[in-house]
């Protein structure tokens, strides 16, 4: 049993920018920010980091309850901005997600720096939140290479199977911190030059396998079948 641990942003689809300016909204209702995302990169990195780099850069107190405002107002808005369109899945992932949900050599779950609400608001509006029924999330850990044993051990839940190791696990992202993760959690790694890094870019921190994008499947499919 291999167990495909997708991310969502860049790799799965592409928002429009939806989550740039639901944050922006959040960061202007909550701190009295304006446009205070309009430089940042979000590329791999989970909402508790964006929102430790906002403090940082601007000196903010953020207590719990400042945190809990902040995020909810930023779903609020992130459920209104999918409507744009700009926002799509990436090319071949419907025809993948259910190719591979017939598979039963393969599970599929997530492993994404998005809040588990965010995650939901972004895969529902694209009607794929179904595929995934479990994984590892932004609530879980604000640290991105914490989150591979968290989504092995939801696999062994889901499955009951306890015999599952880390080896079992490959990570699908975008980023070169989706590479990290799967490394730091020893796990495989696929890159996928959908999002903000090309080709090159990606190549660079050798992934176990890189793709332009999933309109073939193949390669993934054929790299996952010689992992046996």
């Amino acid at each position: 049993m291999k167990i495909l641990l997708w991310d969502i942003d860049g790799t799965l689809l592409r928002s429009g920018r939806a989550g740039h300016r639901a944050m922006n909204a959040a960061a202007r209702d909550v701190f009295g920010l304006q446009e205070a995302f309009a430089d940042f990169d979000f590329g791999g990195r989970t909402d508790p980091w964006v929102l430790d780099l906002l403090c940082q850069r601007h000196r903010l107190a953020a207590p719990p309850e400042r945190v809990a405002a902040f995020y909810a107002v930023y779903l609020e808005h992130l459920r209104r901005e999918l409507h744009n369109p700009n926002a799509h899945t990436c090319a071949g992932i419907r025809e993948l997600l259910n190719h591979v949900h017939s598979s039963p050599e393969i599970t599929q779950g997530l492993l994404t720096g998005n809040l588990a609400a965010g995650a939901r608001a972004k895969l529902e509006h694209f009607g794929i939140w179904h595929f995934f029924p479990f994984g590892a999330f932004a609530d879980d850990s604000g640290e991105r290479n914490r989150l591979g044993p968290i989504a092995l051990e939801r696999a062994r839940h889901h499955l009951a199977r306890v015999d599952l190791r880390p080896c079992d696990m490959i990570v699908v992202g975008d980023t070169p911190h989706d590479i990290a993760c799967a490394r730091a959690s020893g796990a495989r790694a696929v890159a996928t030059a959908t999002g903000g890094f090309s080709f090159e870019e990606l190549a660079a921190h050798h992934p176990d396998l890189l793709v332009r994008d999933f309109s073939d499947p193949q390669p993934l499919l054929e790299f996952i079948r010689a992992l046996g």
